[in-house]
């Protein structure tokens, strides 16, 4: 999707909002990317993967410190899908989907319940239940794509001195669900002039690679302004390139959005799917194989879409989040009366895979 607003029209700083920032970068010209310069899946979720997988890539954080408990889930998440097998951290499987010849380098299947492992710093993690940052790497007061939404976690404080209590996380029978709700009147005021909470995870902290085969398995929410994505950005800190695995968009469940950004492109590097599944009727798996070559995007093991020659080179790693509203209400609308809450995106697991 070819949007025409500059970087700088999409950043915006919340006044009155504390927040850590990391130094100076570009940040990414959308939540998921919407766009560039220019199946059948059953309803449980899958089985865990191997123990062995900690999550933690060499010379990153270590994940062993512990992390501020959880405080109440806001709204109480729609009732996962029954497992189709018991699931345990010492069982290993791998999807049907991932190409010949690659190795699970990380992955969250969610079997561990304790969502104190996602946190501003990740840290916490243990084998099988790799620690997940809550935040991209700007700080959460400052806002991109026009987006209505803050990013939180039980430990946020917005402009208050105590945290606010806003916990957009919730694992149970295997399933991360991530809510995107509207702010009670107690809150509001502590998170300037944002309308909604909602969450994002990424590995920026834990796990990072050049290349490879990433998958996620998800149920996307039905509505109107609901933006889920599943993407990568370079740990460089620059920003482009990008490549989105997939981004939804509630106001339209049949359509998935997938390509690469990057600057100086010759050929159009993403693709509207439409028609190809409900993104909100079920679990669906969601893939890309990104090579020195190609990156090949898929939906339930099926190719749709080839990027074909690019410049992305250098390592990088995921996010998972669940926007609220953007500048575009052609792709992404901002919520209205019609709009369920919460929103919820399910995430069954999150794998990535190397070569060798």
């Amino acid at each position: 999707m070819k949007m025409t607003i500059s970087r700088r029209d999409f950043i915006v700083k919340v006044p009155g909002v504390v927040g850590a920032g990391l130094g100076t970068f570009s940040l990414p010209a959308c939540s998921g990317g919407g766009s560039d310069n220019a199946e059948s899946a059953s309803e449980a979720p899958d089985s865990a993967v191997s123990d062995a997988t900690t999550g933690v890539a060499p010379g990153t954080a270590s994940g062993n410190a512990p992390a501020p408990a959880p405080a109440p889930s806001p709204a109480s998440p729609a009732p996962a899908p029954a497992p189709a097998a018991a699931r345990s951290g010492s069982t290993s499987t791998k999807s049907a989907f991932v190409p010949d010849g690659y190795r699970l380098t990380f992955g969250d299947d969610f079997n561990d319940n304790d969502v104190s492992r996602i946190n501003e710093d990740a840290v916490g993690g243990r084998p099988g239940a790799p620690a997940w940052r809550s935040r991209y790497r700007h700080d959460r007061n400052t806002i991109i794509n026009g987006e209505k939404q803050v990013y939180v976690d039980s430990a946020y404080r917005g402009s208050g001195q105590t945290p606010l209590g806003l916990q957009p996380f919730s694992i149970a029978s295997g399933v991360l669900t991530i809510s995107a709700t509207p702010l009670a009147e107690r809150v509001a005021p502590f998170l300037g002039k944002q309308r909604f909470a909602s969450g994002c995870i990424t590995s920026e902290l834990t796990h990072w690679q050049q290349y490879g085969y990433f998958e996620i398995r998800a149920r996307m929410p039905k509505g109107r302004g609901f933006w889920p994505a599943f993407w990568l950005l370079p740990k460089s800190a620059a920003w482009p390139p990008e490549i989105d695995v997939f981004e939804g968009t509630g106001a339209k469940p049949t359509n998935v959005h997938l390509g690469v950004i990057e600057k100086q492109r010759g050929r159009p590097g993403s693709r509207w799917v439409k028609d190809v599944v409900d993104t909100t009727d079920g679990f669906h798996v969601y893939a890309a194989e990104w090579t020195a070559d190609d990156v090949i995007f898929s939906i339930d093991g099926k190719e749709q879409f080839r990027a074909g020659s690019h410049r992305i080179h250098e390592p990088m790693y995921m996010l998972v989040n669940l926007a609220v509203g953007s500048k575009d209400p052609g792709f992404i609308p901002d919520p209205d009366g019609s709009t369920p809450w919460p929103g919820q995106l399910q995430v069954d697991y999150v794998r990535a895979y190397s070569r060798g």
